[in-house]
């Protein structure tokens, strides 16, 4: 049975109410026409209420003032401001703060996804009875549409990495454009400033067992932001910061995963140099059967490390490695455990505060 919002009791009307999120950065060009193209869509749908959070990520260009102007037209639009840049996630999470929905959904600046996902994605989490849904271009019936091939692979296989490292089994980690149940969102306790945020919430979502879903969804650039991409639009995203970000957070996620692999790799060459050592080692010491025991292990050793001396090192080395890596994965594992239950506890101190007030 689907989950009833506990924001619904009182409330004079029985329609459900979303708040759609959208942080902007510099996008004096396209914020008008958004909200114009979010308004237009959600008055089609009469089984909800709802409301468009807009919030200035400190922008430097005229942002703020092409909402505010567009602002006197929509009662139902919130502004917020930030007083410098601190990033999307920051933004995102004063939007979290001020939303008064039953559900919440983010959007990009740009509508590179169509507002109809604002309804797909509500509608998915009330369908699969899930606590947050995602929109997904790499799910099975998703697309991709006028994106640059270097936007794409980054985007695509960072991706396929991060979903290694993830406690779900979902194609898309990174996408903005996502539904959330309220009373979720709210109560995980998020301190991300960045893009990295929308992976807190899901490694934060899955030690609470939250329910994740996704969408197929169809990620589709205009022809001007194609041909801008080299342009300002690229600076937005930093190559090698993203693959940085990427490769921090699926650590993040399964630190002792990585370790492990790692460690097998030393463990498996280790003892493969060691056999072959080990079997040079039985072929000399047979060769001197006429010398006594102890003189002929003695002779023995001396020719094999006189002769095989890297592959004894290497082998060592590897080995040792190995080992230490080994205890080293378990005591992250150790540590994750650790971190989980604290996080349960403090989030369980922070809602009984909440519900007290």
């Amino acid at each position: 049975m689907a989950r009833r919002s506990k924001s619904l009791i009182g409330r004079t009307t029985l329609k459900p109410k979303i708040s759609i999120i959208i942080a902007a950065y510099n996008e004096e060009a396209v914020i008008q026409s958004t909200i114009k193209r979010v308004d237009e869509f959600m008055k089609s749908q009469s089984k909800y209420e709802w409301e468009i959070i807009c919030i200035d990520d400190g922008s430097k260009d005229n942002t703020l003032d092409k909402m505010l102007e567009i602002g006197i037209k929509y009662k139902k639009l919130k502004i917020l401001k930030q007083p410098r840049n601190f990033g999307q996630g920051k933004a995102l999470r004063e939007g979290f703060a001020h939303a008064d929905g039953d559900f919440i959904v983010t959007l990009d600046a740009d509508l590179s996804y169509s507002p109809e996902y604002v309804i797909q994605l509500v509608e998915a989490i009330l369908e699969k009875n899930v606590d947050i849904a995602l929109t997904s271009p790499y799910a099975k019936g998703g697309k991709v549409k006028n994106v640059p091939f270097y936007r794409h692979f980054l985007s695509r296989y960072g991706n396929k990495y991060l979903a290694k490292m993830s406690d779900y089994e979902i194609s898309t980690l990174t996408s903005v454009v996502r539904g959330y149940r309220k009373e979720v969102i709210q109560t995980l306790f998020l301190n991300s400033n960045g893009m990295e945020m929308q992976l807190e919430i899901l490694l934060k979502s899955a030690i609470m067992n939250f329910k994740v879903c996704e969408v197929p969804a169809t990620l589709a650039w205009d022809y001007e932001k194609f041909v801008e991409a080299g342009s300002q639009r690229t600076s937005k995203m930093k190559i090698l910061k993203t693959v940085q970000l990427y490769l921090l957070m699926g650590w993040l996620s399964k630190p002792a995963r990585i370790l492990s692999i790692f460690s097998f790799l030393m463990l498996l060459i280790g003892t493969y140099l060691s056999v072959g050592i080990a079997a040079r080692f039985v072929l000399i010491f047979n060769s001197h059967e006429s010398v006594a025991f102890a003189e002929n292990l003695s002779l023995s050793l001396k020719h094999l490390v006189a002769n095989y001396t890297h592959s004894i090192v290497l082998a060592s080395i590897l080995l040792i490695l190995g080992l230490q890596i080994l205890i080293f994965s378990m005591i992250f594992l150790q540590s994750k455990f650790y971190f989980e239950e604290l996080y349960k506890l403090g989030q369980s101190i922070l809602n009984n505060e909440r519900s007290e007030k």
